[in-house]
């Protein structure tokens, strides 16, 4: 669960402790002991994933949150907007390192995630031995600075348009594709100036399999919703602490997750990018 400093405390949605909190009183483990049991159980690691701050004051902050609940992954880097792209590759590095894991969810702490699904589902993605997971997406590519998408990278693109890749709020990697982008100098890697771009252009280098599920990109729960967030008004849920604590309450995202053979509900994607036919 990728997660921030907080700066501006004025702004409810980018108060990083209050997500943390709404999440911890919703569907992430409450405490340690609840991290270390999902883990032992289940064998899900779940963990808040953060790097270092310039700030005494906020290294303090994090440092007191993490001693009374556990369930942090600090990162060997300092945080900030532009460097994204390096810390989710750290943090693919840092967890191939320190587990062998079938897939690895990259999570925004602004989005609400049925924890219970996760098995059913990775057991369909190893199936269909899926590398690169998400919902899938292209996009224009912005070539003034006046924008605040802009890529000054856009020359070597040859393109309008992105190539299609995951919308970065919610997306799974194998671990076979997380070991391989793991095991390059990042002096060789190219970084845009996105994340989701960043890594689409290393697993679309690298010959991975993708598989656009829209389960991952849910805007309310159901039968089959896997993550939820209120894409495309918001990156994530557009007000974090409030709507977090919505959906948990609603019957429908407490719904039986599994169904009587064993398996999740599979969702057609709404459109299918590998064969260009909705």
């Amino acid at each position: 669960m990728q997660t921030g400093f907080t700066g501006d405390r004025s702004n409810p949605k980018y108060d990083y402790t209050l997500r943390r909190q709404a999440l911890r009183q919703t569907w992430f483990p409450p405490d340690q002991e609840a991290v270390d049991k999902l883990e032992c159980r289940q064998g899900i690691v779940m963990r808040f994933v953060i790097g270092h701050s310039a700030d005494p004051k906020a290294e303090a902050e994090i440092a007191a949150e993490e001693k009374k609940y556990g369930g942090f992954l600090r990162l060997p880097l300092q945080e900030g907007y532009l460097s994204l792209a390096n810390k989710t590759l750290t943090f693919f590095r840092t967890v191939t390192a320190l587990y062998d894991a079938d897939y690895i969810i990259k999570a925004d702490d602004d989005v609400y995630l049925r924890v219970d699904r996760v098995p059913p589902v990775i057991a369909q993605w190893s199936e269909m031995h899926a590398d690169y997971i998400g919902c899938m997406k292209t996009g224009p590519i912005y070539t003034s600075p006046e924008y605040r998408w802009y890529e000054p990278q856009h020359a070597v693109l040859g393109s309008a348009s992105y190539f299609t890749h995951c919308w970065g709020t919610v997306y799974v990697l194998s671990g076979r594709a997380a070991a391989a982008i793991s095991a390059l100098d990042p002096g060789l890697l190219r970084f845009f100036a996105n994340e989701d771009v960043t890594v689409g252009s290393w697993m679309l280098a690298l010959k991975m399999q993708h598989y656009d599920d829209r389960r991952l990109c849910a805007t309310e729960c159901s039968e089959s919703s896997v993550a939820v967030y209120d894409m495309p008004t918001c990156a994530g849920l557009c007000d974090p602490p409030a709507r977090l604590k919505e959906l948990h309450a609603a019957e429908v995202c407490q719904a039986p997750a599994v169904q009587d053979d064993g398996t999740v509900p599979l969702v057609q994607p709404a459109f299918d990018f590998f064969t260009n036919r909705r």
